[in-house]
């Protein structure tokens, strides 16, 4: 979270995952910052904005990757309106597939996150709950959300992305070369 003064929000912009929240003098320069790429703007006493810094804070309630919605609240998802029926378990695997979606998240990464597991138990637990994930998500639709990185992990896309062929092609070259 940042706090800047309206007139400082260009030099805010250096770590782009943070929550602007800037200061403004007027209605002219709080506009200003909202259309400069201000998360919310002020103006007024401390206590405002301290109220309006603190609504910033506070993550999302709903989460969306595409056409799934996961309703942090109820901890439901549903894709394209067809409720999916998960486990708790399965729903928190799903949840932190979608708070990083787009990027694999490592099977360690999960193991911790989700079961609590600081360490690789050796059996196909993590594989299981995602294979069940994956048959709620997926059933009926035309392209999978949930994508295997063999060897490293999971990685939740939206319905429209298609996993990166550059990539796969050139993995596959590499492994050819180390072969041949």
């Amino acid at each position: 979270m940042a706090i800047v003064r309206a007139d400082a929000l260009a030099d805010a912009h250096c770590c782009p995952a943070a929550r602007v929240l800037a200061v403004a003098r007027d209605e002219a320069e709080e506009l200003a910052a909202l259309a400069a790429g201000a998360d919310d703007a002020a103006r007024g006493s401390d206590a405002l904005v301290s109220l309006r810094a603190a609504r910033l804070m506070v993550p999302p309630t709903t989460l969306a990757v595409g056409t799934l919605r996961l309703d942090r609240l109820s901890r439901t998802a549903a894709r394209a309106g067809r409720a999916l029926r998960l486990l708790p378990r399965e729903y928190a695997l799903l949840e932190m597939l979608a708070r990083h979606a787009g990027t694999t998240v490592s099977h360690a990464a999960l193991r911790r996150e989700v079961f609590g597991l600081p360490f690789d138990p050796g059996t196909n637990l993590l594989a299981v709950h995602v294979s069940r994930v994956r048959r709620a998500l997926d059933h009926g639709q035309a392209r999978p959300m949930l994508l295997t990185d063999r060897g490293r992990g999971y990685r939740l896309i939206a319905d429209g992305d298609l996993p990166c062929p550059a990539m796969n092609t050139t993995l596959l070259q590499v492994h050819a070369t180390a072969l041949g």
